[in-house]
């Protein structure tokens, strides 16, 4: 249990700073190429930061749920000792490639990041229009309930926009042999039990969404501040040092 728990707070990580850094990458890329004023990032940015993260953690959680999925359907003839046994059995079967099965449909699962962080900022900018100094600036804050609320309505989102590709990637992890492939496993999984099979689970996933991705962002939120905070102390301790120096 220890080891998903590790995984998924090291995948938010990757995730929150891969789309922090190529949020920067997009205004500094935009302030030397246009004379535009605005403090807020356009919704574009966000959209295309949050898609990126997602391809970039693609290459991480894919092989991770290959092997949670193989140790959850595992048998007890074929127990596996751990993680690490599960990937060298892997490695063994076909090589570092098959330590990738289910690439493309885990890629694009995880493209839901773009609506992710859009529907997280569009709601944050919604609720902040009524708060005059809120407006045409990136400094704004939000309350604790106002947080909950953007981040799990983000959850829900994200989930319902790449579901069923989620569906189709844990049914290739979980029998690698059986497809050839991505279009392989829809074309089957279709024939044999029809469309609905690509939504099932569909409204757990959305029950379980909401206070995760609120859990999510509350986090986040309560972290930078204390971050920008301890950094705002740092400098201005190193502005008083200055200050008795020169007297």
């Amino acid at each position: 249990m220890a080891s998903p728990a590790v995984g998924v707070a090291g995948v938010n990580a990757l995730v929150f700073g891969a789309y922090t850094s190529l949020m920067q990458y997009q205004q500094e890329y935009e302030k030397s190429t246009s004379n535009s004023s605005e403090q807020l990032p356009p919704l574009r940015h966000v959209l295309f930061a949050g898609m990126g993260a997602g391809v970039i953690t693609s290459f991480v959680t894919c092989p991770m749920e290959l092997v949670k999925v193989q140790l959850q359907n595992q048998t007890q003839a074929t127990a596996i000792k751990g993680p690490i046994d599960c990937l060298k059995s892997l490695y063994a079967t076909g090589g570092i490639r098959y330590c990738f099965k289910g690439m493309l449909p885990t890629t694009l699962r995880e493209l839901s990041f773009g609506p992710y962080f859009l529907t997280y900022e569009f709601i944050c900018r919604i609720m902040t229009t009524s708060d005059p100094d809120s407006i045409n600036n990136s400094t704004y804050e939000l309350s604790g309930p106002k947080v909950i609320l953007a981040g799990g309505s983000a959850g829900i989102v994200a989930w319902c926009s790449t579901y069923f590709a989620d569906v189709v990637k844990t049914r290739i992890q979980s029998e690698p042999e059986r497809y050839k492939g991505f279009i392989d496993c829809i074309k089957r999984s279709y024939q044999n039990e029809g469309w609905r099979i690509f939504f099932r689970g569909l409204t757990p996933t959305i029950l379980r969404a909401f206070p995760s991705n609120a859990a999510t962002f509350a986090a986040y939120t309560w972290t930078m501040k204390l971050c920008q905070s301890s950094q705002l102390t740092a400098v201005k301790q190193q502005h008083n040092k200055n200050d008795a120096i020169l007297l």
